[in-house]
């Protein structure tokens, strides 16, 4: 019934919402035509604010409203007359923040909002004539010219602006506050006006988002302006942090007593390596510049002014403030996974035990994926890596996989891992075609027979890992994805990546990334609770990848790269730079390996330079042979233009490698800084750290064997197993969605999404039920237990193996 009461209330808010932005039109139209234009805000949201506070029963008491309607000194005034200049930030929980904005919004002000906005009818038309600042994310040039123009604004017309600091909205129990943007603290100091505070109380006991939309009555208060008279933009960290303390302070006080602990002091299971703000610039150590120049601080500050919120659809993103303990020796972060898993114990305990779940049974474990052996990568690698330390701590695991040429059925692999190759078939780069029902028969037979308590989806662009998870609840059990990629929001492979991405991750489980930057990204792509995001790297056997410096020509530094030879893999950047290096260093050679669409070009770049006794091509490299290429060189170089981990990169360093890497996605966090050199993404800065890695190496300031012995102390697969078993078993323990709960969860994926999915649901229940009675349960035969692989004979053959 409450969720019942929820959803008529969060339509009844919507559509009078729409009702008002519609009447808003008119509003605007008579305030244009009276040469009150800027007041069309003003009279907009007090109108909302008197329709909707009594339907719904909210109301505000204000404290130091004065704030927002005078201002003293330089660029003063009172609103509504001569009109003043200045920042307003406010805290942002959801939606509903616009009943609170109706109650305290002045005259003279305006908002700032993300430019898709302008298209919703009623409200971006409203919005049009009212004097919004749209901001062009995409176009970062249009973005910063629309900031300059809002702070010119602001001083010519006299006006306000509001903007929340947080970017995206952020509701949780605890009264907390995400980290700022610093955005419109940058066009503050720019304008010179001051920047005023208006904190309302938390408001989670009257709506949650999810169960409860109540009555009551809420504090809402404005804090004394904060001069900015002065300042310049190296004070905006400062500035920034100085009013979310302040802010933060003022919830805390003005809320009601939560008992929970807030969500900024959770830690997610062990992150990757600590963010090291102490790294160097782009330029090194050694070079001559000491930033990236204003046109990026204006661009930067652009982005954090507008937020994270195109990618939010409405779900809130909570704040993370974990703290973790590196040890100074690797900078590698010191992981207390008891510690993490006996918090966990402690916080659902009463509902553990409710549901009687045993925390020490092992688990029957499916890792699905469209990616796997034979097909050698980083997920494949990942994949079976992963599943062989799950056997080693007990489990039982099987991998399910499309078929490949001449493998189909069900095979072994050692150390005895079972792979069922299904006869699906790809349609490029090992991806099969995206659907939600083929599927279904081949994962109930292998669910049922083989009884699996959870399933391990890998891979953004895998349809067996998504659909998966589209079919889990149907069997009770449990799910847990993997995100092993970044993705952009604007090109055509992202948004439809995206938006299956949102749907299959909708009621997981659990979520893994391989790094920080990878965890941000996946949370925005698929609009998920950060709470269920995990981070834990990837690995590798660092015994397969030792140094062995006699094999490189003590005459040459060879600088190695080996990569599939396509553009996101940087290649232009390679073909750009090799001619360089080679000019400026007569004892350098290149050894490439890997193939791909862009060996052309490369063998068109040592033709061209007559480079062909500096530059040797291989060709595509087999997996056993890695070590030995990487151990004829003294340099690693990776040009990718995006990457979530970079294990290639690991892999070379623990070889003894010293490593250049573009700085992009997740690859700042993955080693020590003076491990790597990092370069910008263009050919000058690849050219300027090639350099500085060549006067490293003459200089002997790399050990290959101290980083060969730091490496393995860093990554191994017992270590992410044993962290992946913690996701594990939270996933277990997170509590069952029936259908209803879940229908309602994909109902929120948008007017057209959702439905859309709702129906595909119905369509899945339908087939189930049709494949329960054309192939009753009780004639699927189940494995039995004697026939599965335990620890003891796991061991027995890892040890036959080696003797042979």
């Amino acid at each position: 019934m409450a969720q019942i009461l929820f959803q008529l209330k969060s339509a009844l808010y919507t559509v009078l919402l729409l009702l008002v932005s519609f009447f808003a039109l008119l509003i605007g139209l008579v305030c244009t035509l009276t040469g009150k234009r800027l007041n069309t805000n003003y009279y907009v949201a007090r109108t909302f604010y008197h329709v909707a506070g009594p339907i719904l029963g909210w109301k505000f008491e204000v404290e130091g409203e004065e704030y927002l309607w005078k201002l003293e000194g330089e660029g003063g005034g009172v609103a509504g007359k001569k009109g003043r200049s200045m920042v307003m930030v406010g805290n942002h929980q959801s939606m509903v923040d616009i009943l609170y904005l109706g109650r305290i919004f002045p005259k003279h002000a305006a908002i700032m909002a993300k430019k898709s906005i302008k298209w919703i009818p009623g409200l971006g038309w409203w919005m049009m004539m009212s004097g919004t600042v749209f901001i062009n994310r995409s176009n970062n040039k249009s973005a910063v010219a629309s900031m300059t123009q809002a702070g010119d604004d602001m001083k010519r017309k006299r006006i306000s602006l509001w903007i929340f600091p947080e970017g995206t909205r952020h509701m949780s129990a605890e009264p907390d506050l995400l980290q700022f943007k610093k955005g419109a603290f940058y066009l503050a100091v720019q304008s010179g006006v001051p920047v005023v505070p208006v904190v309302c109380e938390n408001y989670h006991r009257l709506f949650d988002g999810k169960t409860q939309f109540n009555r009551g009555t809420l504090k809402i208060k404005v804090l004394p302006p904060i001069p900015t008279t002065g300042l310049t933009a190296a004070d905006v960290p400062a500035l920034m942090e100085k009013t979310r303390d302040m802010m933060l302070n003022t919830l805390k006080e003005i809320s009601a007593p939560r008992t929970p602990t807030p969500i900024s002091e959770l830690a997610s299971p062990a992150p990757l390596l600590a963010h090291q703000e102490s790294r160097t610039s782009y330029f090194g150590a050694t070079g001559t510049g000491t930033g990236t120049g204003t046109g990026a601080a204006d661009e930067q500050a652009v982005e954090d002014a507008v937020g994270e919120e195109e990618a939010d659809d409405g779900k809130s993103i909570k704040s993370i403030n974990s703290k973790p303990k590196i040890k100074s020796k690797s900078s590698k972060v010191d992981v207390k996974h008891n510690e993490i898993q006996d918090d966990n114990e402690g916080k659902g305990k009463s509902k553990k035990q409710k549901k009687g779940v045993d925390r020490n049974k092992k688990l029957s474990i499916a890792m699905i994926s469209d990616f796997f052996l034979p097909v050698v990568g980083g997920v494949e690698g990942h994949i079976y890596s992963l599943s062989v330390e799950m056997m080693k701590r007990g489990h039982k695991v099987i991998v399910i996989t499309h078929s490949h040429p001449n493998r189909t059925g069900i095979r072994y692999i050692s150390p005895g891992l079972k792979v069922f190759y299904l006869p699906v078939l790809p349609i490029a780069s090992s991806a099969t075609l995206p659907n939600y029902l083929l599927y279904l028969p081949y994962f109930r037979h292998i669910i049922l027979s083989e009884r699996i308590d959870l399933i391990h989806g890998h891979g953004s662009l895998s349809s067996l890992a998504h659909e998966a998870l589209f079919h889990k609840d149907l069997f009770g059990v449990k799910g847990v994805f993997t995100d092993h990629s970044l993705f952009g929001f604007g090109d055509a492979v992202g948004v439809l990546t995206n938006k299956l991405l949102v749907g299959a991750l909708r009621n997981a489980d659990g979520v893994i990334c391989v790094s920080n930057t990878g965890r941000e990204n996946t949370v925005l792509r698929a609009q998920l609770d950060p709470e269920i995001v995990s981070v834990i790297p990837n690995a590798l056997v660092s015994e397969d990848f030792t140094p062995d410096p006699s094999k490189a020509d003590p005459n040459y530094i060879t600088i190695v790269v080996i990569s599939r030879l396509f553009y996101r893999k940087g290649i232009d950047l390679l073909i750009a730079s090799c001619p360089h290096i080679c000019a400026l260093f007569p004892e350098v050679r290149f050894v490439v390996g890997g193939d791909g669409p862009k060996m052309v070009e490369l063998e068109q770049m040592r033709e061209k330079y007559q480079l062909q006794d500096r530059v040797e091509l291989l060709g595509r490299v087999k997996p056993g042979d890695v070590r030995d290429v990487l151990n004829r060189g003294q340099i690693y170089l990776n040009n990718s233009l995006t990457e979530a981990f970079g294990i290639s990169i690991i892999e070379a360093a623990s070889a003894g490698l010293f490593v250049v890497a573009t700085k992009v996605g997740g690859v700042p966090e993955i080693l020590p800084e003076d491990m790597i050199e990092f370069a910008r993404a263009d050919e000058e800065d690849v050219i300027r750290a090639l350099t500085h890695a060549i006067h490293t190496i003459k200089a002997g300031r790399h050990d290959p064997v101290k980083a060969h012995e730091r490496v393995k102390g860093m990554y191994s697969w017992a270590e992410v197993a044993e962290r992946t078993e913690v996701v594990y078993r939270q996933a277990m323990d997170a509590p069952h969605r029936d259908t209803a709960e879940r229908l309602s969860r994909y109902l929120s994926l948008g007017s057209l999404y959702g439905p859309i999915l709702c129906c595909i649901i119905a369509v899945q229940h339908y087939f189930f039920w049709f494949l329960e009675w054309w192939d009753p349960r009780d004639g699927i035969e189940v494995v039995s237990r004697d026939c599965e692989w335990d620890l003891d004979r796991l061991k027995e053959v890892g040890l036959a193996v080696r003797l042979d």
